[in-house]
């Protein structure tokens, strides 16, 4: 599909990227930044809203980008100057996978309907198997009035032409993402893979090509890649006994590895965690699923 976590440092609770010794079962990696049980994440959310045919999901938390670059909140209550200022660095310096949707319609919206996209907390794209776009989902600030949004909507302004707008849960939804029945948040498995909060998290059910003499590596259902400040964190799912040849085989490729930097694994929870050294460079690796790591089975 066309178009994204510590090397020398240790990631809290993994093993280093040597086996651990025989009879000791590594720890799982702790998060840098926890969440209640109680809270549910933007991919959390989002996923409640994938239908069963759609291949990936890329989930963009503007909100973190914004925490990430030390701004409190961006809304369209700022000055045009300061908008402009944060969209310039998120694009610099985070994991963003989106550039937002509404970016290109928001004087319009703004001007029209009193909102625009620095008033979208977070937003989803879904892609089928081809990576055609099929559909999106917003995740407004809970400030915006999503009646407004409705208005919006019904005047078919850009991309909002024909979404719909889930009044109670502050979402608008397009394609894909309208009157799913069988999603993939009701799907433990999945639902394991986007434990926890990122700038950038991508969701695919399904594997990489591997690279010419890849060996040793498991059978691959789904995975995920969070990118969160200097942490990049992949989900294969449980007990996987094929880790750290997924990091050797990722440490070969010159490009993953300036922005991937490093590789701890722990079996048990199928997670490899990474120092992420470049941020843009690592959502654009995402994007166009040259992620080694992510390797098919051989």
């Amino acid at each position: 599909m066309a178009g994204l976590l510590l090397g020398a440092v240790a990631l809290s609770g993994c093993t280093s990227s040597s086996p651990p010794p025989q009879g000791q079962e590594p720890a799982a990696p702790q998060a840098t930044l926890t969440v209640s049980p109680i809270d549910i994440t933007p991919a959390q959310r989002a996923l409640a809203h994938v239908p069963a045919d759609v291949t990936a999901v890329t989930i963009t938390d503007f909100d973190r980008a914004a925490l990430q670059l030390g701004l409190d909140e961006v809304s369209s209550d700022l000055p045009q100057r300061e908008r402009n200022a944060f969209w310039d660095r998120a694009q610099r310096e985070t994991a963003i996978l989106s550039d937002g949707l509404l970016r290109p319609v928001g004087p319009q919206l703004l001007r029209d309907h009193s909102f625009s996209q620095e008033d979208v907390g977070w937003e989803a794209r879904l892609f089928d198997a081809d990576g055609q776009e099929v559909g999106w989902i917003l995740g407004l600030h809970t400030i915006i009035d999503p009646r407004a949004v409705e208005k919006a909507v019904d005047a078919g302004v850009g991309p909002l032409a024909d979404a719909v707008v889930d009044v109670d849960a502050g979402l608008v939804l397009s394609g894909a993402a309208v009157d799913v029945d069988d999603p993939w948040g009701d799907d433990d498995a999945t639902g394991m893979l986007v434990t926890g909060t990122a700038v950038g998290t991508y969701v695919e059910r399904g594997c990489v090509q591997a690279p010419s003499g890849a060996s040793g590596l498991e059978p691959l259902s789904a995975y995920s890649v969070a990118l969160e400040g200097t942490l990049a964190t992949v989900r294969l799912g449980t007990d996987r006994q094929d880790l750290f040849e997924r990091i050797a085989l990722a440490a070969e490729d010159r490009q993953v590895a300036k922005a991937f930097e490093g590789g701890v694994a722990d079996p048990a929870s199928g997670r490899i965690g990474y120092r992420l050294v470049d941020p843009v460079g690592a959502a654009e690796l995402t994007l166009r699923r040259a992620l080694p790591f992510a390797a098919c089975a051989d």
